[in-house]
């Protein structure tokens, strides 16, 4: 019964207040599209530097004449740490094939060369683990490289450090830029739903006087505000979703027909159910709380109408 007084509450301020409310949905709205906008990014730039950073690989070129006893040697006590999942050797032989393969179709003038030299040198192509590679620590990935150039079998060793630090410092930048504008927003959809609620109650003070007069408790008269501030932020939160997932949409469209953002597309990913739902609980707080801010000060009896008339 309570709920239905509730549900024919909303329905009569939006009767009412029907230029109003539309305008808080349509604020509400924009604000939780930029907010899920940023969120939806920097999860899938998260996403990438994970899948990119599993990819990661250290190079450690030997020096020539370095013996099958010395390779042998090295190879099993990279094997044996713990935070390398896979070691493969690849011989100077291996490598030249490698790089035929390579470029096959873009200089093949320069394959089919018969005095084409041999400069690779031999190498250990070294995976790490997932919880190192997910994480992109660049301070292990220095670590373990630094050891590797200590080795006397070792010339150089490479690992892309420049880009695993630079996207990674980047992605950094956009989750910390990214959440502090989300939180101003987020505090500046609670002041719109705070506004909206008072501005509900302020016309409706000879209403809560009677409710007071028939011994309606303060729970009884502030939980439609309550509500009514949730019911807002669902609607806002739900259409900024769909508005979303139809930018996404487009987005991903965009960047598949470029050849330079193919491969970044098939890691993007739009929320999860789980995150959808989670996102509209977020939503469904900051209209309680908003509300709740707006009638929290309301007491029992003429002391609360008389306080709104003010």
């Amino acid at each position: 019964m309570a709920f239905t007084d509730d549900i024919k509450t909303i329905v009569r301020s939006w009767q009412q207040h029907f230029a109003m409310q539309f305008a808080t949905v349509s604020v509400l709205t924009a604000t939780f599209s930029i907010v899920a906008f940023l969120v939806c990014l920097s999860l899938n730039f998260q996403r990438v530097l994970s899948v990119w950073g599993e990819q990661v690989q250290i190079s450690a070129y030997l020096k020539d004449g370095v013996s099958s006893i010395d390779i042998e040697t090295l190879q099993k006590d990279l094997t044996a740490r713990a935070d390398i999942s896979n070691v493969e050797f690849i011989s100077k032989q291996k490598a030249v094939e490698l790089f035929r393969d390579q470029m096959a179709s873009y200089a093949p003038e320069l394959i089919s060369d018969t005095e084409f030299a041999t400069p690779f040198p031999a190498s250990f192509q070294i995976r790490m683990r997932s919880a190192q590679a997910t994480d992109l620590s660049t301070v292990e990935l220095e670590k373990l490289a630094g050891e590797l150039k200590k080795n006397v079998s070792v010339e150089d060793v490479s690992y892309g450090q420049s880009w695993v630090r630079n996207y990674a410092s980047f992605v950094g930048v956009v989750q910390a830029v990214g959440g502090v504008i989300g939180l101003i927003l987020l505090f500046g959809g609670i002041f719109i739903v705070g506004n909206s609620i008072r501005t509900l109650i302020a016309g409706r003070h000879d209403e809560i006087e009677i409710l007071e007069l028939i011994g309606a408790t303060s729970n009884r008269i502030r939980r439609p505000y309550i509500f009514e501030g949730v019911f807002l932020c669902a609607i806002a939160a739900s259409v900024a979703l769909a508005a979303n997932a139809v930018l996404f949409a487009w987005q991903i469209m965009i960047m598949r027909q470029s050849l330079a953002f193919a491969r970044m597309a098939q890691e993007f990913q739009f929320f999860t159910v789980l995150q959808v739902i989670e996102f509209l609980m977020v939503a469904c707080l900051i209209g309680g709380l908003g509300s709740w801010i707006s009638v929290r000060r309301f007491n029992d009896g003429w002391s609360a109408a008389r306080g709104i008339r003010r």
